[in-house]
């Protein structure tokens, strides 16, 4: 039995090794038209913050590793077609003296080609100036733009947004940070966790929120010299770079596969696509959130490893004729630090809830000690939990903290979500007690507490 994978990103990687180790005998093969397995798109932040010294230091796997595991992999290899009827996949390789087609069989197909950065269309018009990072190629490009630029722009202040600002305000460059919404990292944290983050915002960074890039300027000769705003402001800057939220990459099989209408390929619960022997995977599929009875697209990391290692199982049980296993719900689980803060959240924020139609409240405190009798300097975490008004179902969490420890409690608010515990579960949920470690009740009882007495 063959399997093709169509991407070495997160997705195609997970689908792959998941595949060998649950039958050894399958063969596996990953086309991937770069040269570089597993990159991680925020590695242009890596660079300049000094964790890594060369973007292709930035990736899950290699080829070697992948070949030791019994894993077949074509590097700079693009798929050109894919002939479902035939079953058939044909791919282009090339190579500095070459460039060769062939095609390769496939029983079973898993798509894995990831997302690309959406631009609107006045970036066709001052190309020169205008760059996105997701792939290691589009990285390399704007590298070169931001280390010769003093200022630059950025589209979006998401997550996304906001990790690039931090690092390059930290190269002593002026940056302008944009963004469609009136708040801050909306689809994340609430009021109050935002405004303890603006807090450490520094000099050389500047919001723009309610506001879209309008169109460019130019000088009298035509030359670019900045942007307009929607709201009529005018920015100055060297660069402007797309930090927005992708969009999947479907052109090989629009034509045969049906699509969901945010774009993304329709699956079923167990990720086959409308032609049995296809699976889709990463940030091709949108997937079903906790609080909706819709699916969404959230394109993460850990998403992608779960779409792949799912596809890969319900794939073999299609074949085999075992029971399959659905996609779960998912809480949207995220983490960042930014300006000396850890930041993480789960499930839903306050701020959304109405237009999801649920009717919430909240309850946020901030710890400054974690025990009675270590002193601990500048420890201090803030939690927040969104609740169901009438059921007191927890809906929600965010944590914004100095301490990357109590990072782990976003975690098992994933799993308090996930599992629809109340307020008054939680106020009574059986965490340890050391003297020297914790206090009595856990930080999640005690918030639980001061929601029921509220």
């Amino acid at each position: 039995m063959r399997i093709v994978i169509i991407g070495g990103s997160h997705a195609g990687l997970a689908a792959a090794r998941h595949l060998k180790k649950a039958n050894p005998k399958v063969d596996v093969i990953i086309i991937e038209k770069s040269s570089v397995l597993g990159y991680i798109a925020s590695s242009l932040n890596l660079v300049l913050e000094g964790y890594i010294e060369q973007l292709q230091d930035s990736r899950t796997a290699t080829a070697s590793e992948l070949l030791s595991e019994g894993i077949n992999v074509m590097l700079n290899s693009e798929v050109i077609a894919i002939h479902p009827a035939r079953k058939v996949v044909q791919f282009k390789t090339s190579t500095a003296s070459f460039v060769q087609e062939d095609e390769v069989a496939y029983d079973g197909l898993i798509l894995a080609m990831g997302s690309s950065t959406f631009r609107t269309e006045f970036a066709e018009d001052v190309e020169a100036q205008i760059t996105t990072y997701k792939t290691i190629g589009q990285s390399r490009h704007a590298l070169a733009k931001i280390q010769s630029a003093k200022t630059v722009a950025i589209v979006g202040a998401g997550l996304i947004g906001f990790e690039l600002a931090e690092s390059l305000s930290g190269q002593h460059k002026d940056v302008h940070l944009i963004d469609r919404m009136d708040t801050l990292l909306f689809r994340y944290f609430d009021q109050e966790i935002a405004e303890i983050l603006m807090a450490r915002f520094p000099e050389n960074l500047r919001i723009y929120l309610n506001s879209n890039v309008a169109h460019t300027k130019k000088d009298a000769a035509g030359n670019y010299t900045g942007l307009l705003l929607s709201n009529g402001k005018e920015i100055s800057a060297d660069i402007v770079v797309y930090a927005v939220n992708p969009r999947p990459n479907v052109a090989l099989v629009e034509e045969f596969l049906t699509l969901n209408l945010d774009g993304t390929i329709r699956t079923d619960d167990y990720l086959q696509t409308s032609d049995p022997s296809i699976y889709a995977t990463g940030d091709l599929v949108s997937i079903p959130f906790n609080h909706s009875d819709s699916s969404l697209y959230i394109p993460l990391v850990t998403n992608a490893y779960r779409t792949g290692i799912i596809a890969a199982t319900n794939l073999l049980a299609s074949v085999n004729g075992t029971a399959k296993i659905p996609f779960p719900k998912m809480q949207r689980t995220v983490v960042s630090k930014l300006f000396g803060y850890y930041v993480s959240s789960s499930g839903i924020n306050e701020t959304e809830a109405p237009y999801y139609g649920f009717q919430v409240d909240s309850v946020t405190k901030t710890f400054h000690s974690r025990t009675f009798f270590t002193r601990e300097e500048n420890f201090e975490v803030t939690l927040k939990l969104i609740y169901d008004r009438e059921s007191q179902v927890i809906m929600g969490g965010q944590i914004i903290t100095s301490d990357r420890g109590s990072l782990e409690i976003i975690n098992t608010i994933s799993t308090l979500i996930h599992s629809e515990a109340t307020l008054q579960q939680l106020a009574t949920m059986d965490y340890f007690f050391n003297p020297t470690i914790s206090f009595p009740l856990h930080f999640l009882n005690q918030l639980a507490i001061d929601a029921l007495i509220k």
